[in-house]
């Protein structure tokens, strides 16, 4: 049987007390956030949630409460409900990549256009500049690869773009955590 999931999305001006105001009102609920992102960009908070609620649970009851607080934080966001569909994912291996180098237009851009033409799936881009007197863009990518594609495929085409883009990238097999 599959789960009950919800998703959260929200963003809007940073302030204290945002996350302990929403995730108080999914313990009191009973529910599990079971995945999120939640980040700082230029003065706005922005959050994505994969809420997981007790089975016996009225969903709409859930939404109002999240929607009263929500409203409270001044945050503009979308609630639905999801299928569980993790059970079908399939793949060869999770990677990271690694780019580091001078920010310029088009370095997302060039890195997601030939992970797509392979069929890699990106799961998760994270990129920022570092630095106060020399600034660095950095930017980390998780994929997983489709079952005909190598990571040698990969690094083969990284190294190419790095030259390219003249940024250093680096693939690296993800971790798995040690239980």
């Amino acid at each position: 049987m599959t789960k009950k999931l919800l998703s959260l999305s929200a963003i809007g001006k940073d302030k204290t007390g945002i996350v302990s105001s929403i995730s108080k009102v999914l313990f009191e609920l009973g529910c599990n956030i079971e995945n999120s992102t939640m980040t700082l960009l230029s003065g706005q908070f922005a959050m994505i949630l994969l809420i997981a609620y007790p089975k016996d649970a009225d969903v709409s009851k859930i939404k109002t409460k999240l929607k009263h607080a929500l409203k409270d934080t001044g945050l503009s966001f979308s609630i639905n409900e999801i299928d569980d569909n993790s059970k079908n994912i399939q793949t060869f291996g999770d990677y990271v990549i690694s780019l580091y180098g001078a920010d310029k237009p088009g370095i997302v851009y060039n890195i997601s256009k030939y992970l797509a033409s392979k069929k890699v799936n990106i799961t998760d881009v994270q990129t920022s500049i570092i630095g106060v007197k020399d600034k660095v863009y950095v930017m980390l990518l998780e994929i997983q690869l489709p079952k005909k594609v190598t990571a040698d495929d990969i690094k083969s085409q990284m190294k190419l773009l790095s030259k390219e883009l003249n940024v250093y990238i680096s693939v690296n097999q993800a971790d798995s955590p040690e239980i």
